[in-house]
């Protein structure tokens, strides 16, 4: 994925979901002989954008673009990493299914405005994407660990004013975000990730829906079918993956990966987590003006 345009949405759209859609590699980061439990739930908690922070940032961005003429309200930075999603399979349990069938599955997030809206017919003015992110040039790209995002215009004003630098916001956000995304690839190539797989097609085989080869199929299968029969591939779904512990299985696994690479990550993870400490400080002094 071309990194301008991953920038240009952290500062149009104001949320990393675009960055989530794009392909988990599988990396060369080796299994740790002592797996921390729980250590999926602290990498996710990293890899998710400072919430504080980023609604600080929004909110420089509409009193930027407000005194350059624009009524705009840019969309806050609400997106939370999801691992067992990035590595295909989102969360689901038999309560939820029952609720919703498979709603919750779909992705989450802002994105590109809609067509024919007002916030659409804003990025469709070349005057105001230069105000909202300056020129979009080789010289104004900020880029840290080959990512990066322009620097101009009010989304670089708001960046800078709350992150502290364009550098310090694109190591807190996009690199974070994208930084253990080998340690989720490197899980899927053990051989625990198929058990896993296994195992939920195993219970499968019980139901109406035997021939499904995986949760992901079972999914654009109810998506597809739609009203009363989605719920019920849903909940045979959700039920299965109870009964084998299907999400049990793929949280060790990611643990396995997360824990070497969360330790190769020491030191940038202390400057990150300070970065965002001062971030979300400037933020609040900001709202309470």
């Amino acid at each position: 994925m071309n990194w301008k345009m991953i920038g240009l949405a952290m500062l149009t759209a104001g949320a990393a979901a675009a960055l989530a859609a794009s392909a988990v590699p599988g990396g060369s980061i080796p299994a740790s002989g002592t797996p921390i439990s729980g250590i999926a739930a602290r990498a996710e908690a990293y890899a998710t954008p400072d919430s504080a922070a980023e609604s600080g940032r929004a909110a420089v961005v509409r009193e930027c673009m407000a005194a350059a003429g624009y009524d705009f309200v840019p969309a806050v930075n609400t997106y939370t990493v999801d691992f067992h999603n990035n590595i295909g399979f989102r969360r689901l349990d038999v309560a939820t299914a029952k609720a919703s069938g498979y709603a919750s599955l779909q992705p989450a997030g802002p994105g590109e405005p809609a067509e024919g809206t007002a916030e659409a017919e804003l990025f469709a003015d070349p005057a105001f994407v230069i105000d909202f992110s300056g020129p979009q040039t080789e010289e104004a790209l900020v880029t840290v660990n080959g990512m990066g995002t322009y620097g101009g215009g009010c989304g670089g004003e708001a960046a800078r004013k709350i992150y502290g630098s364009m550098e310090n916001y694109v190591l807190a956000t996009g690199v974070a975000m994208n930084s253990l995304n080998s340690a989720a690839g490197a899980s899927m190539s053990d051989s625990g990730f198929q058990k896993a797989i296994d195992s939920w097609k195993s219970c499968m085989v019980e139901s109406p829906y035997a021939n499904f080869e995986s949760p992901a199929q079972a999914v654009s299968a109810g998506q597809a079918a739609g009203g009363q029969n989605e719920f019920k591939i849903a909940v045979t779904d959700a039920t299965c993956r109870e009964q084998v512990r299907f999400h049990g299985q793929l949280e060790a696994l990611l643990d396995k990966y997360l824990t070497t690479r969360m330790q190769q990550l020491e030191p940038e993870i202390a400057k990150v987590t300070e970065i965002r400490r001062q971030a979300a400080d400037r933020a609040a002094a900001l709202s309470s003006r």
